[in-house]
């Protein structure tokens, strides 16, 4: 009885493998396309996150807008900053770190996405296309 178990389980395992995701190439399509439509929505709350915390610093400045060219995470400009908005400035690469989790991806994924859209002329238009396409549904 066990001989014949150990049979069958030795059959089971020797059968050939094919892998799933490599036979099917429009899986893989549809999976790049939903990966560019989460770094756009990704991408879009970072934005977001971004200016309602700099609309924030001007609100508390009680100015209209920052000086051009002022670069708020530079280590120079930290140094002479407020603690609490030295605080801030910190803590942005976190909550951007989440906000990336939170739709499926890893930092090195992110950057690595990010670096195609400043480079691929293609990508750009991709992830541009599904930026609008959430802008008119935010809209209506």
């Amino acid at each position: 009885m066990e001989q014949a178990f150990l049979y069958r389980m030795t059959a089971a395992l020797s059968m050939p493998r094919t892998p799933l995701l490599a036979s099917d190439e429009t899986l893989l399509k549809s999976q790049r396309k939903h990966r560019i439509q989460m770094f756009a929505k990704a991408t879009m709350e970072i934005e977001d996150l971004r200016k309602a915390q700099l609309d924030r610093l001007c609100r508390a400045l009680k100015v209209d807008h920052l000086p051009e060219g002022l670069q708020l995470s530079d280590p120079r400009v930290l140094a002479i900053l407020n603690p609490k908005v030295r605080a801030v400035c910190e803590a942005f690469p976190l909550q951007a770190e989440e906000i990336v989790r939170k739709y499926g991806m890893n930092s090195e994924e992110f950057n690595g996405m990010l670096d195609g859209v400043k480079t691929d002329a293609l990508m750009r238009w991709k992830v541009n296309s599904h930026i609008k396409k959430a802008g008119k549904k935010g809209r209506t």
